[in-house]
């Protein structure tokens, strides 16, 4: 499958330009962590939208980083795979804030499914993290550095993100026992475990039977449906460091990218990074 949009190269251009000529720049999406600025002394620039190309055999998507999450999924799902990210907002906002939503560490797609991203730098060159490929640890890792970034180290353009296969069956599951968490330690591997207004919420994905037997070994829960939650309050945490860094090494690496304290200001100035 392939969908190219028209004049990218123009596109591409443009915000190179835009970005190598202006004194502050606000990179902007969807704001659906709700944290944008409006401030009219700055240039706000947007990532290109459209699906580059998509190989389902290799588990592999190229897409541009103003793409919705909502747009990937629909594609993705005419071959039964996804990419296991909250579904609002557009892929590099989701990379650039760390997004994995309700999921348990072990099957966080951020930034472990985040193969390749182009961005254009605060002076308005092009650089390129990763590749590819699924296996590429050789250098410095630049796209561990550009998850949970949040457009201090540069515009992300265009990302290539490792797909899954959609499992066989998904099912939510729910209790307000108390006692709900102690029966939590005898599932395998389970995708999300989480409390809402003090229920405890399971999901559980797999193979259809493994799934209904792993069901049948909870007490005291119910099936129901995904729990309702503010994602923008809930799952974003403008504090989130990119892997965890000290504050010094993040300070530091900062200055390299961005040595004018041109991007995203108000966000550089609530986390401290203002060089």
């Amino acid at each position: 499958m392939l969908r190219q949009p028209v004049n990218l190269g123009s596109v591409v251009d443009d915000l190179q330009y835009q970005m190598a000529n202006s004194d502050v720049v606000n990179i902007v999406g969807t704001n659906s962590t709700g944290v944008a600025s409006s401030s009219p002394d700055a240039c706000a620039l947007k990532a290109p939208s459209g699906i580059i190309s998509y190989e389902p055999d290799e588990l592999m998507v190229s897409i541009f980083a103003g793409t919705s999450m909502s747009e990937i999924n629909f594609e993705l799902q005419r071959v039964r795979q996804r990419i296991v990210i909250p579904e609002w907002g557009t892929i590099g906002g989701a990379i650039a804030t760390c997004r994995n939503g309700l999921r348990e560490s072990h099957h966080q797609t951020l930034p472990n499914n985040v193969l390749q991203c182009t961005v254009v730098a605060a002076d308005g060159s092009l650089f390129q993290g990763g590749g590819q490929v699924v296996k590429n640890v050789s250098g410095f890792d630049l796209v561990k550095l550009l998850v949970g970034s949040w457009g201090l180290l540069g515009l992300i353009v265009e990302v290539t993100m490792r797909t899954e296969p959609i499992p066989q069956a998904s099912q939510w599951v729910q209790s307000p026992e108390p006692v709900a968490s102690e029966q939590i330690s005898n599932l395998y591997r389970p995708a999300v475990v989480t409390r809402v207004d003090g229920v405890m919420y399971v999901l559980l994905e797999g193979h259809k039977l493994d799934v209904e037997q792993e069901i049948s070994h909870l007490h005291g829960f119910a099936l129901c449906e995904s729990p309702n939650f503010i994602h923008s309050t809930s799952l974003t945490n403008l504090h989130r460091l990119s892997q965890d860094l000290p504050h010094s090494i993040e300070w530091d690496i900062r200055k390299q990218f961005d040595p004018t304290n041109k991007l995203n200001r108000h966000i550089a100035i609530q986390r401290n990074l203002f060089t």
